[in-house]
Order: structure tokens, then sequence, then C-alpha cells
């Protein structure tokens, strides 16, 4: 794989893995907020509880996350879908009209969110174009009742969760 077809084909390949839409949030030490939308997640431990998350070295949300050690991953639910879009794109004023919660010097916890993770960055680690960031969950604030469903990514569209 080593040419810009192997990486259409890879890419193909991938959204044929179905998977859960998040935002990831941090703030930088200004208290800034930060954010962008991932499925690059995974969860990495039991004990104690960890999370990973895979962010593209370009992402204007590595550096404040790294800068102050902490993130938040937002699961989103079906009604949340016009979020993912927002902080799928680069640029300024993603928050603007999201309502969303922090404590000082915490990241955002986006409101209507099916789950949010509060973590602190415990290691780093190089992957390709990426960084491999592993978080010990620190919080966990469940939203989810039994009429919440979560926002689905499969090739190359949101589906509908059915059970």
């Amino acid at each position: 794989m080593n040419d810009q077809n192997d990486s259409a084909i890879f890419r193909k390949a991938c959204s044929l893995w179905a998977s859960g839409v998040s935002i990831v949030t941090t703030v930088d030490s200004k208290g800034v907020p930060f954010g962008l939308t991932m499925n690059a997640v995974s969860s990495l431990s039991l004990e104690p509880a960890m999370l990973l998350v895979c962010v593209d070295n370009n992402s204007d949300t590595l550096a404040p996350m790294l800068e102050t050690n902490s993130f938040c991953i937002n699961v989103l639910s079906t009604s949340q879908q016009s979020l993912s879009g927002r902080f799928a794109k680069k640029g300024d004023n993603k928050f603007d009209g999201v309502s969303w919660s922090a404590k000082p010097n915490r990241p955002p916890v986006l409101d209507g969110s099916l789950i949010s993770f509060t973590c602190s960055v415990a290691n780093v680690y190089k992957g390709g174009d990426h960084k491999i960031v592993c978080g010990k969950v620190e919080q966990i604030d469940d939203n989810s009742s039994a009429d919440t469903a979560p926002l689905i990514y499969f090739g190359g569209g949101y589906k509908e969760f059915t059970s």
C-alpha cells in the first residue's frame, strides 16, 4: 500500500466498519474550547478505566489536548448529527450556539450527548499521521435513556441503529 490508490482502497475498506460518532473536546491553558468529530475511539482498559483516541497530527485540537493533559469523549446521540458535521470541519466558532458545560480548566461536556467520558492523558504514541492518545477516565456523565439512540457511521454516511 504505497500509492494514493491504495489509500483510497484502505479508506473505503475502513468505511465498512460501523462505528459510533463522538466529539472529542478539550481546552487550552487559557480556557478556550477546542473539539473535533471522531470515530477513532476505543475502550482500552477496565483497570484502570481507559479509552484511546487517534488524533490527526494536523488537528487544531491535538496541541491543546496535550498542553492541558485532558479531553472529553462526548458520544453523540442521533439528535446531534448536525454537531458531527460542524465539528468535522476546521475553523473557529465550532462552539457558537452549542450548549455545553465545564469545570474550570476541564474539557467541555456537550449537553445532549449519550454519554461523556472526561479523561486525563496517560500516554501518547506515534501512529503514522496520527497520535494515539490514551486517556484515564476521570468522570463519566451518563445521559442515556431507553429511547436514546447512538449516532452510527457506516459506508460513508449516518445510519440508524435498530435492535
